[in-house]
């Protein structure tokens, strides 16, 4: 029998089915689920923007062109400065360009010996998103874990499909840890944190450069933070049970999220179980080496069971780990925190424990 697993992407990579009537309406399976705050929300804002519920029914260049900015985020908070930077390649491809990233400097005196600082990866699937689009949490991740912020703005498919983004993310770390001093950073305070497709690359970065001979002589890395992390790009309703129970939850059904791995993974071959795209299948011996995290999860999320799996093998392994699920809210309930109880609080979750880690 046919299942949306099989499904074949159209050839400007939108999802080969038609948009839903407007106004757009929750499933009913989700319904009961779902806190109230995000249901007012949702009849709200929501159902009019099928360009933020059915993302992946567009032609990708389309949605990229229009920036595909999330509404509900609270405003930025007020840094002592922002400037971009662009972080040359010496590990990498030598022959790409340059790859850009933006500084978030907090107010307030800086440490004796340097800022902490958080390299953050934005989420988007690793085909949308850019260093603009969570602007909003760096800034609060910033000057509420007092911290310098580093935002990378890795390369995306479908022009750059894996592992493209791995490699910028990895190149952009140890560039970081490498040029401390020239940030007014210490790197004995590093924290690698992202978001979606961000929380998979962040997993992927400790796991790697705990093992890169690279990073010998370097700080290993201090702490880990994850948002709704992809960790298994194998999912499925048999195999993680929130893929089943949360088929279609709203702004990222298992459609969408299937969209984004059929651009950004070849379909054939172990793309899908490498580690370096599903951290979940790192060996017992390299997650033992990887540092403490922190992770939100989204009870309502088809990512949820994954992000809960990632955090059992962290424990089983001796790495410190805390979970926490954020109840009746779905996968972007971080950029939704002015309008949402639960965006709130993970924000002020995360960048507590983030706080904690370097100041504790």
């Amino acid at each position: 029998m046919s299942t949306i697993f099989d499904t074949k992407l159209n050839d400007d990579f939108s999802w080969p089915e038609p948009f839903s009537q407007l106004p757009l309406q929750l499933d009913p399976s989700m319904i009961s689920k779902l806190d109230p705050e995000y249901i007012e929300f949702f009849n709200e804002i929501l159902c009019k923007r099928p360009d933020i519920l059915e993302t992946h029914k567009f032609p990708v260049a389309k949605t990229k062109a229009g920036g595909n900015v999330i509404p509900g985020q609270a405003p930025p908070m007020e840094m002592s400065k922002i400037y971009d930077i662009e972080i040359p390649r010496k590990y990498t491809s030598l022959d790409d360009d340059k790859i850009p990233a933006r500084v978030f400097v907090p107010k307030g005196e800086k440490p004796k010996n340097g800022w902490p600082c958080t390299i953050w990866y934005h989420g988007g699937g690793w085909v949308l998103g850019s260093i603009d689009t969570e602007n909003s949490y760096c800034t609060h991740l910033s000057e509420l874990a007092k911290c310098i912020t580093i935002t990378v703005d890795y390369r995306l498919a479908p022009e750059f499909p894996f592992p493209a983004c791995v490699h910028d993310s990895f190149e952009s770390l140890l560039y970081i840890m490498e040029n401390a001093n020239k940030f007014e950073i210490d790197n004995t305070k590093i924290c690698v944190a992202g978001s979606s497709a961000g929380g998979n690359l962040t997993a992927i970065m400790c796991h790697k450069y705990a093992s890169s001979p690279l990073s010998k002589e370097l700080p290993p890395i201090k702490f880990q933070m994850m948002v709704v992390p992809v960790t298994d790009n194998t999912a499925t309703g048999e195999t993680q049970i929130s893929w089943s129970e949360n088929q279609n939850t709203p702004q990222l059904p298992a459609s969408k999220m299937l969209w984004y791995r059929k651009i950004y993974l070849p379909e054939e071959g172990e793309t899908l179980s490498d580690p370096e795209s599903s951290p979940l299948f790192y060996s017992d011996e390299s997650f033992k080496n990887v540092p403490p995290a922190f992770i939100a999860a989204a009870e309502c999320d088809v990512l949820r069971s994954e992000a809960e799996a990632y955090d059992a093998k962290l424990r089983k392994n001796g790495v410190q780990s805390t979970i926490h699920i954020y109840k009746g809210v779905p996968h972007t309930a971080m950029v939704m925190n002015e309008r949402l109880t639960q965006g709130a609080n993970l924000v002020r979750d995360t960048t507590n424990a983030i706080k904690e880690a370097f100041y504790n």
